[in-house]
């Protein structure tokens, strides 16, 4: 039976975001295409119908990532008022949701040291979404009426990715939320004018 173009394209998608979310979960070393297949719902033999290397697959799940995670600290920021903008999205990026699903979380906090040592691929996607990240931060920054340079964007960048790390690494809930509610107090307060 001869697979549609449709079909195709969905069956592409579900290896896309099955990869998204296991590079996350397990890292891009952690998991291998047979694997990686099987939990699609796929075998090992179709996955090159579908792409033509392991890399092309791991761009494209890096930028399926990014994207997912641009669109829900956009969804939040949107609901927030000029006011609350900025703190609507740090409050989002710490959340304790996205410490304990890093399957659902953003790619840079999960796959960022790799990707550093990656290939140019996954590499350039990766660059593409902080820039990205920091323009989406940026109008979050201009909305709330806050410093809204460069510097302050990356700051802020930088600090949301380590906060959000370093809750990961806890071993206790507790340390973790700390970490996460510090974190933001402090982004929040090295922002003001």
């Amino acid at each position: 039976m001869r697979t549609t173009r449709e079909q195709a394209a969905q069956t592409r998608e579900r290896i896309v975001k099955t990869a998204a979310r296991l590079y996350r979960e397990h890292g891009i070393n952690g998991i291998g295409v047979a694997d990686l297949m099987k939990e699609a719902g796929l075998t090992h033999g179709g996955f090159y119908k579908h792409f033509a290397s392991k890399e092309a697959l791991i761009a494209e799940a890096c930028d399926n990532s990014l994207s997912s995670t641009r669109t829900e600290l956009l969804r939040n920021t949107e609901l927030a008022s000029d006011e609350e903008a900025i703190a609507s999205l740090v409050h989002t990026y710490l959340s304790r949701a996205h410490s304990e699903h890093p399957g659902q979380g953003c790619a840079i906090a999960a796959l960022g040291a790799e990707a550093a040592r990656g290939e140019a691929a996954s590499k350039e996607v990766m660059v593409q979404g902080v820039d990205k990240l920091l323009a989406l931060i940026t109008r979050q920054l201009q909305r709330s009426k806050v410093k809204d340079d460069a510097t302050t964007a990356h700051g802020v960048l930088s600090t949301l990715i380590g906060g959000l790390l370093l809750s990961r690494m806890m071993n206790s809930p507790e340390k973790s939320e700390e970490i996460l509610r510090d974190t933001s107090d402090f982004v929040l307060k090295s922002v003001q004018k």
